[in-house]
Formats: C-alpha cells, structure tokens, sequence
C-alpha cells in the first residue's frame, strides 16, 4: 500500500504540473541554490479532485504509522490548507506556526488555541533540507507542547529525514523524489536529458553548480 500511495501523489503531481523541470534555467530555492527540478505542492490547493486523494492519503498514512496527536499543526503558510484538511479529517483541533513571532498584538507564533502538554503533528507540504520544518517544531516545542511526528506531501530526500531525526522527529512522507523521478521517465514526463541532468544534480549538486557556471552555498 505505501508503494501505490508514493505512484498515485506522485502520478498527481505530474498531472497537476505541480513538478516543473527546466534543464537551461533551473530554479532558485530557499537555500540560494538552484535544481533543475521545482516541486511546488501549492498548485494542489486549486483541484478539489487533489484535496480529496491528498487528504485520503494522509489520513491512511496517519493511522497506518501509528501517530497520536491531540492537534494537527501546519507550517506558514504551505502547509496550513493540508494540516486543515487533515484535521477536518480526523476532527481533531488545528492550529498553524509562523516562521517567527508576529511583530504586533500578543507576539505569537501559534495561531490559534493551544494548550500546553497537547501532543502536535506537523503536516507540511514539502521537505527539502529541514531547516524550515526545525523553526516550526522548535516553535511548538517553545508554547510547552510535544511534536514526535512530522507528514509531508512530498520528500525532496535531501537530508530531511535525517535532520528531522537529529530534533527528535520522525519524516512521514506521501511520495518522494525517487519516486517521482521514475514515473516521469515511465509516463513521458521527462526526458532522457532532463532526467540526465536531475541525476547529476541529485548526485553532487556542488559539481552540478560549477559545471553550470553557478554559485553553489554549502
């Protein structure tokens, strides 16, 4: 069942255009590198059809790991529509996480009511490196709550999973880059040059950068 939940997001996302490729003008992301590859889970929020099997996904993948949590948290602001769906799901509480404390009224990073010792699963809509998701869970840590567990839509699989490990929190992902990657090649998605050049990119994304003519940030 986990292999036919990773092909049917993974099939979505490439039916909604939700992976995007583009080998001469690769993408800036966060971090200030750039990848061949954009995976932007937003484009999701828009196809209702979507919503439902994302949603069905999770909760299956909810119940079949084994997770407990009094309140389903996203993360600002990607995350918000799929922790509220989810949450509907399960009819448990929500709330969602500002990267940082509001700057006005009460200061806080927590919006909505939660009550400290609560048990929160954060439900985000992509994992590339971690770094956000640790802002979001030290945030939920800070209002005296507990997050053991972290879902994603989509695991880009470049170190997520083992930062999320190191903060104490278990990666649940939908569907995963791996994944993707083959169903492109299989469906006609991708070309052989643009899977070439993922690979590449995937394999040394420093080497990748140089070879490009691109500045690449450790």
């Amino acid at each position: 069942m986990r292999e036919q939940v990773r092909d049917t997001i993974s099939s979505l996302l490439w039916e909604t255009s939700a992976v995007k490729v583009s080998v001469e003008e690769p993408f800036r992301l966060v971090s200030g590198n750039l990848s061949p590859i954009y995976v932007d889970c937003r484009v999701l929020i828009s196809y209702p059809w979507a919503r439902g099997i994302v949603t069905g996904c999770s909760h299956w993948l909810y119940e079949d790991v084994g997770i407990e949590a009094d309140y389903i948290a996203g993360g600002e602001t990607a995350g918000i529509p799929y922790a509220a769906w989810l949450a509907d799901r399960l009819g448990k509480p929500m709330v969602y996480v500002r990267k940082e404390p509001k700057g006005h009224g009460v200061g806080a990073q927590i919006e909505g009511h939660l009550p400290s010792g609560k048990t929160v699963l954060l439900c985000e809509d992509l994992i590339t490196d971690g770094g956000s998701k640790i802002t979001f869970i030290e945030g939920i840590r800070g209002a005296e709550c507990s997050v053991t567990d972290c879902l994603v839509i989509f695991d880009r699989q470049q170190g997520g999973l083992g930062r999320l490990q190191q903060a104490g929190v278990q990666l649940h992902g939908l569907s995963d880059l791996e994944t993707c990657l083959t169903l492109g090649m299989s469906g006609g998605y991708l070309t052989q040059e643009e899977h070439k050049s993922i690979r590449a990119y995937l394999a040394d994304p420093e080497t990748w950068h140089k070879d490009g003519g691109y500045s690449f940030h450790p």
